[in-house]
């Protein structure tokens, strides 16, 4: 892994209380400042040359979509990977064939896993997963893990560590932030024209002007 190296990613807060600290001794990206997540196209473009329009067409592509309600109720393996199941996992990968298509110098995984790579939240990378009995006893009580993503992230690699640079709203979340922007906007006018009305009545003390029309 180099620096300025990126990845677009669903971040899945809710897991990190059930497999945060087995990722922590298990996943190798986990010290590294990397998340739960979901994994929708890596690599991606290096940071610097990602342009403003390709993170207007990343913006296009998700605001297309709805957001994603997904329930994690299993475990899968890969000969050196232990990972939690998302389902659905049909939207996932609509949303990397996007991509995709989109980028297609820019295949998951290089194509090293073919155009649909299996959708999947790692747990553990270092070790066998039939050696880590412990850890599927551990987390799978918590089962079934629930978690609705309303957004898309872009990871980057910086020096030692990855960090969340810029989020990418699902559809239902950009028509909330307008109407937040919208609302804010709405306050706003309503206290200039409270703030005016207060002004022209000081006047009419001062002056003895009506202005009651």
């Amino acid at each position: 892994m180099t620096e300025g190296e990126t990845g677009l990613i669903l971040h899945v807060p809710e897991a990190e209380s059930v497999v945060g600290p087995w990722r922590s001794r298990h996943d190798s990206s986990a010290p590294l400042g990397v998340p739960a997540h979901v994994t929708v196209l890596y690599p991606w473009i290096p940071i610097e040359l990602v342009t403003d329009d390709d993170r207007a067409a990343v913006a296009e592509i998700v605001a297309s979509m709805g957001p994603l309600e997904l329930t994690f109720g299993g475990f899968g393996r890969f000969p050196d990977v232990l990972w939690l199941d998302p389902r659905p996992s049909e939207p996932i990968l609509a949303l990397t064939r996007a991509m995709a298509r989109r980028w297609p110098a820019y295949q998951p995984y290089g194509g090293e896993f073919g155009d649909q790579p299996i959708p999947h939240l790692t747990v553990s990378d270092t070790h066998d997963p039939g050696e880590l009995g412990h850890v599927i006893a551990d987390i799978e009580h918590a089962l079934p893990l629930r978690s609705r993503v309303d957004e898309l992230s872009l990871l980057v690699r910086r020096a030692d560590c990855w960090v969340l640079e810029q989020a990418f709203p699902f559809a239902s979340a950009v028509p909330q932030r307008r109407a937040r922007d919208v609302a804010g906007a709405a306050d706003e006018n309503r206290g200039e024209r409270v703030h005016g009305r207060r002004n022209r009545a000081v006047a009419s003390l001062d002056l003895g002007l009506d202005v009651s029309q």
